[in-house]
């Protein structure tokens, strides 16, 4: 059984200090379930929430010049991508929980390539993501298209570019609250798109968006995707009460 972990899931699971989800790491240890964790946890929830509003004011970019050989004759080249030297690096708790989960075998699931957003050091090593290169493009193309879908329906990045980000709603910062939940609100797109393109059995959060309004992970989009892509939801309870019914 393929597992996508929500933060608020793994977190919980790879405490060593909680001592409720034993049965969880134990059906890791086993190979009776596979566990992967969104990228995007990282490069966006793990930020903390005072400062939110100034990292995410503007994309957050690297362009590297050289001057290479080819056929003998010189040829600049250039390269972009983010400036993964400005993020801030991940909690002392949250990184020690995820260095237990990278021991257990949990893996990361890439997500969109967002230029201007940062990676921390914690999870640099191209070894700690999924592996499959066979039928990676369709992998991607899948979460490309769930994506599309998703922000159409007014949430995951759309929340974030309508509260004000990256230019989004004219620039326009439009409450601080509002604007640090649209980023938590980023990632579960990007955690719930991630799930889709790699084809996992159940996504595991506990997160009923009961309090963030209008949210990918509220009772009607969570309806729709079930019906459009077949996604199939479980709280760590009920995850546990699978494992341990199988």
């Amino acid at each position: 059984m393929r597992v996508s972990f929500d933060s608020n899931a793994w977190e919980k699971i790879f405490d060593p200090a909680d001592g409720d989800w034993t049965t969880i790491r134990a059906a890791r240890a086993t190979n009776q379930i596979a566990g992967f964790i969104s990228e995007a946890g990282f490069r966006i929830e793990a930020i903390r929430k005072s400062e939110r509003t100034s990292y995410f004011s503007e994309p957050t970019m690297q362009v590297q010049v050289s001057v290479v050989e080819r056929d003998g004759k010189p040829h600049i080249q250039m390269t972009m991508g983010p400036d993964d030297a400005r993020h801030p690096g991940l909690p002392e708790m949250q990184s020690a929980k995820l260095k237990s989960a990278f021991d257990a075998g949990i893996r990361l699931m890439r997500t969109a390539s967002w230029l201007g957003l940062p990676s921390p050091t914690e999870i640099g090593d191209p070894a700690l993501f999924a592996q499959g290169a066979r039928g990676a493009g369709e992998r991607e193309q899948r979460q490309i298209d769930a994506l599309a879908r998703i922000e159409a329906r007014g949430v995951g990045r759309a929340a974030f570019e309508a509260a004000g980000g990256w230019q989004g709603a004219g620039g326009v910062l439009q409450d601080e609250k509002r604007f640090r939940k649209a980023c938590a609100e980023w990632a579960d797109g990007e955690l719930v798109a991630a799930h889709i393109g790699y084809r996992n059995d159940i996504l595991c959060t506990n997160d009923q968006a009961h309090a963030a309004g209008r949210s990918i992970l509220d009772p009607t989009n969570r309806a729709w995707l079930t019906a459009e892509f077949g996604v199939q939801f479980a709280t760590l309870d009920e995850l546990l009460g699978q494992i341990s019914a199988t």
